[in-house]
């Protein structure tokens, strides 16, 4: 057991979070933008600031904290929630209007070894790379009932993102099962259609064990933008981009107490959004 304090994270639905922030944290991917700030504080340093992993800093008394854990469950969740959330924030930084393909690998053979499947992924795309030196991808990770695992992969011309792609040897430069692909479909948020499997009834994240990558995406492929600007700035954004909030909220790190009564070192506002069409 750890011998520094613990903090805990309590969430709570607020409204107007930014109007007193100065600076904030904007990531713009697609049509999305995600907003991130601190509540200001005098001397403009939160008491409370990230190490490392789940080690905290209180700045007051640069005591180091540690996040409270409930189970291994739960904190397996959260690293797959986090990767979900860039696999979301990538997705749409890079099949914008769901302009690409998706093609599903499986395996004839069930593979239960992930090390073994990104292996035979890696032959697979250089064999497409070699023809098609401008595709780009973003593969993710999925397991079956039984334990076996297969790929889900968007695929799409970086350079000229119209660019027919021939299923047929998207076919063929994989060996080891049957290939499905066909055109992105207009109407679904590929984004969220991941996002949604990592939740806490969903009994398959036990197969990710540890160090397992969730997804992987090519060189070629864009990372969503992330700066720093001023609230004046972002409120221009907003009214230039003709954003829509979609979703906001403030998260209080709190530190226990050893009455076990909580301290609120840091509050930090959270509010995405995305422009109307």
């Amino acid at each position: 057991m750890s011998l520094n304090p613990e903090i805990v994270f309590r969430k709570h639905d607020d409204e107007k979070l930014l109007d007193n922030c100065d600076m904030i944290k904007v990531v713009k991917y697609g049509d999305y933008m995600d907003l991130v700030a601190c509540e200001p504080k005098e001397d403009r340093q939160p008491n409370c600031t990230k190490n490392s992993g789940d080690l905290y800093v209180n700045n007051v008394t640069g005591q180091f904290l540690t996040v409270k854990k409930s189970d291994n469950r739960s904190e397996n969740l959260a690293i797959l929630r986090k990767s979900a959330k860039q696999l979301y924030q990538f997705i749409h930084a890079n099949f914008i209007d769901n302009i690409g393909y998706h093609a599903v690998l499986t395996y004839s053979i069930p593979q239960k070894d992930t090390k073994e499947v990104y292996h035979d992924f890696k032959i697979y795309w250089q064999k497409l790379k070699y023809k098609c030196p401008d595709l780009g991808y973003i593969a993710v990770l999925e397991p079956t009932e039984k334990g076996a695992w297969h790929l889900h992969v968007l695929l799409k011309n970086v350079k000229n993102p119209y660019k027919f792609v021939s299923y047929k040897f998207v076919r063929d430069c994989w060996d080891k099962g049957f290939v499905y692909i066909s055109k992105m479909r207009e109407k679904v948020d590929y984004g969220n259609y991941f996002r949604k499997k990592i939740n806490k009834s969903n009994n398959l994240l036990k197969l990710y064990k540890p160090g397992i990558r969730y997804f992987r995406h090519s060189r070629n492929i864009k990372r969503p933008l992330s700066y720093r600007v001023n609230i004046n700035v972002v409120e221009a954004m907003i009214e230039s981009g003709k954003y829509k909030t979609l979703n906001q909220y403030s998260l209080d790190v709190n530190e226990i107490n050893n009455d076990g009564s909580e301290s609120t070192l840091n509050k930090i506002y959270y509010q995405y959004l995305k422009k109307e069409k």
